[in-house]
């Protein structure tokens, strides 16, 4: 195949897999805007799942948790239950075919058929990457294995999830990296670390809030401490302010700005836009990877592109939109809390 070819091809993919795509919208009952009603819609914006739920969160791994009479569960595109809706609490999310579930305060993980993979008795459970998921016992943390397993046992001060087979660890009072067989492979000299996101991760130096720099899988420094707020890399680019309080712009691999700082308020970028606010204005618009505005339509609230379609919000209305800033689906604005 050629190259033209074979961008045609993942063209039609992923317009075949959108097309196939459910996204979650939110009905208001009546005059109150925290009354509504959830169901889904596809990607021309008609509706593929009645809105009866009294909640529903985006699909993903081809589920969506969705919630009635109280009580969480899980459906699949066609709408029929996987996991019967008797959870007090589920994740945002399925991450390699596993979600949270919780009871009183209590964490466990279900498959996606809705069996037990652990019972609810940790403090908290982090999604599952790349095999593993963190655990917290209200005192120390550690990593379970997909059968449960805790196969790094409990004993750090805090931790985040394994990213390029590294997890952020706390030992002592100081980051460091971790391997899965629990050997510092970074060692432990950090104020506060994160996962890695496209090779890079974020560490502090100075104080748990930064400044803030980038380390590679190795462990080195580069791009130097020096930013006040910093997000992941996505993308290639990462949101970074050298200010406290901003103002905020993006930055490449080599710590450069690309993009200026010139905004109060940045989102990361998805699927080659970015949601931002400028300095002075309340308004959010869409920017694309070289800093241009993406289209003309303004914002009071912005989800993130993902699908090819974005959930946005203004005094009056929610809506969806395409990359191109064209609504497919509108209603009266709701307030989830």
């Amino acid at each position: 195949m050629t190259p033209n070819s074979i961008a045609a091809f993942l063209l039609r993919e992923t317009m075949s897999y959108v097309d196939n795509y459910a996204y979650p919208i939110y009905v208001r009952q009546g005059r109150n805007r925290t009354k509504f009603k959830a169901g889904f819609i596809n990607a021309a914006g008609k509706t593929v799942i009645d809105p009866h739920f009294d909640d529903a969160r985006p699909f993903s791994e081809g589920l969506a948790p969705v919630r009635l009479n109280g009580k969480w569960g899980a459906i699949d595109r066609s709408g029929v239950f996987v996991i019967p809706c008797t959870h007090q609490g589920v994740g945002l999310k399925f991450s390699e075919g596993k979600i949270e579930f919780t009871v009183g305060n209590r964490h466990g993980i279900l498959g996606r058929d809705g069996s037990i993979i652990v019972p609810p008795k940790y403090h908290a459970i982090s999604p599952f990457n790349e095999g593993a998921a963190y655990v917290w016992d209200g005192k120390q943390y550690g990593f379970i294995n997909e059968l449960g397993q805790e196969f790094i046992p409990l004993f750090f001060e805090d931790v985040r999830e394994f990213s390029h087979g590294l997890a952020p660890v706390k030992l002592g009072g100081k980051w460091g990296y971790i391997d899965r067989k629990a050997h510092f492979v970074i060692e432990p000299r950090f104020d506060f670390a994160l996962p890695f996101h496209n090779h890079l991760a974020r560490v502090a130096v100075g104080g748990r809030w930064g400044p803030f720099g980038f380390i590679n899988t190795l462990g080195e420094i580069v791009i130097p401490v020096q930013f006040r707020s910093a997000y992941d890399f996505q993308e290639g680019l990462a949101a970074a302010a050298t200010e406290k309080k901003g103002p905020w712009g993006y930055i490449n691999k080599h710590g450069q700005f690309t993009i200026l700082p010139v905004y109060r308020y940045v989102k990361q970028f998805s699927e080659g836009l970015a949601a931002v606010s400028p300095v002075g204005e309340r308004m959010t618009h869409f920017i694309t990877a070289n800093g241009e505005r993406a289209f003309s339509g303004e914002y009071l609230g912005t989800n993130s592109f993902e699908k090819q379609r974005c959930l946005v919000s203004s005094i009056k209305t929610i809506s969806y939109i395409d990359r191109e800033g064209r609504m497919i689906w509108e209603g009266p604005y709701v307030r989830r809390v």
